[in-house]
């Protein structure tokens, strides 16, 4: 994988309108490590696609529209929607592949992507899945420049896919079941996304309210997940970079991860294994630690806290093994200490948790997914976007030998 001097490169690809509401949050920090502006959003939905330009603008603050465009959006397919069924979010990325990839090459050199969607519904769900397949397996016809294509081979993937609401409709939860399934594994039976993290809305928002604010709440949560798993990457004190978190996970086929997030604790007066305990409670989707099958841990502390020796990497180390320890989780995974800006003495943990149990997720849809599949199956929703009933299986079959591998 190519590197810079100091850190990764990330590109972010959202699509959807839910994708491209996390996304435009990105541009409220004040510092977005190793992604600086490579990020592009992605609708098929012109209306749609207007309101994360207006979001961008508001956040970018400026009144270029045509400037935003061209940076960070991208309309694709000639249909006005996906309907909220993702054969035809993957018909609109088929049909335009070839300026959705002259797009992300527009970014330069990535080493790697961090690709955005809400499950529930059609177009982020039907094209992501879709676009990362093709960059890993199928751009060979699109592009004959042997350098662009060798840099293309080595991009690693990680993809962040965010389950609706546990009462929302029945279509969304058919959708999740879907996707989750086609971001795990390819047509072939093999590992699309290098790795795959999920959130969980109800889970996030327990009172389950659904209100604009409770989404950027949530999203904000997202995005400081990202910030903590992507900075580890910059500094030299004890790296935990992307291809860490890819590369013994895909071995094991346990290639799925949660965050779990505790921030602003007080380092002068907790210890780390606490503060661990505190980020495990904070998971971003149901599940029980205790089937972790692979772990990496981030803690990120005021650079003076480091400079004065009061939290150092072997006292990271030894909590994390304490830590996993304690649970009974017998993982593979790493610790990380990682400096912040700022004199203070706030202390923020991430725990990626990575191929647990995935029922306690699945159980919230299922339900639905069995429900509809029979109707769904050899439905078409105009664009002449289909879903066979051998596709339905192969989606089935592919997502239940996954999670059987991965539950206790």
């Amino acid at each position: 994988m190519a590197q810079t001097d100091t850190f990764t490169r990330w590109s972010v690809i959202a699509s959807g309108e839910g994708g491209g509401r996390i996304a435009s949050q990105f541009f409220d920090r004040t510092e977005n490590p190793g992604i600086d502006d490579r990020i592009l959003v992605m609708n098929t939905n012109r209306a749609d696609l207007r309101n994360t330009i207006d979001r961008l603008k508001a956040k970018l603050n400026t009144t270029d529209e045509e400037a935003v465009i061209e940076s960070h959006a991208l309309e694709f397919g000639s249909q006005q929607g996906a309907g909220n069924f993702f054969p035809n979010g993957e018909a609109c990325a088929r049909e335009d592949l070839d300026r959705i990839v002259n797009r992300i090459t527009e970014f330069g050199t990535s080493d790697a992507f961090m690709h955005v969607a809400t499950l529930g519904g059609g177009t982020g769900n039907g094209s992501i899945p879709y676009v990362i397949d093709q960059f890993k397996d199928g751009l060979r016809d699109l592009n004959d420049d042997n350098a662009a294509q060798e840099w293309m081979d080595s991009v690693i993937h990680a993809a962040f896919g965010v389950w609706p609401y546990y009462y929302e409709q029945p279509q969304r939860h058919f959708n999740a079941v879907c996707g989750l399934s086609r971001l795990l594994r390819t047509d072939e039976d093999e590992q699309n996304a290098d790795m795959v993290l999920l959130a969980s809305n109800s889970h996030l928002d327990d009172e389950e309210t659904g209100a604009g604010d409770q989404y950027d709440s949530i999203n904000d949560a997202i995005i400081t997940a990202i910030d903590l798993m992507i900075g580890a990457g910059r500094e030299t004190r004890s790296v935990i970079d992307i291809k860490d978190y890819v590369t013994i996970p895909s071995q094991m086929d346990a290639y799925h991860f949660t965050p779990a997030v505790a921030t602003d604790l007080n380092g002068s007066v907790y210890e780390l294994e606490y503060m661990l305990d505190q980020a495990a409670e904070g998971t971003f989707v149901p599940m029980d630690v205790e089937t972790t099958a692979a772990a990496y841990a981030i803690v990120r502390a005021p650079e003076r806290m480091i400079d004065d020796g009061e939290i150092t990497e072997p006292e990271v180390y030894e909590a994390f093994r304490d830590w996993t320890g304690k649970h009974d989780i017998n993982v593979a995974g790493q610790a990380s200490l990682t400096p912040k800006r700022g004199r203070g003495s706030d202390v923020d943990v991430l725990l990626l948790l990575g191929g647990f149990d995935l029922n306690p997720l699945l159980d919230h849809s299922w339900d639905d997914f069995e429900m509809l599949g029979e109707s769904l199956a050899g439905q078409s929703r105009g664009g002449g976007a289909d879903l066979t009933a051998t596709q339905l299986d192969r989606i089935v079959d592919n997502l239940e030998s996954y999670v059987e591998r991965n539950a206790e």
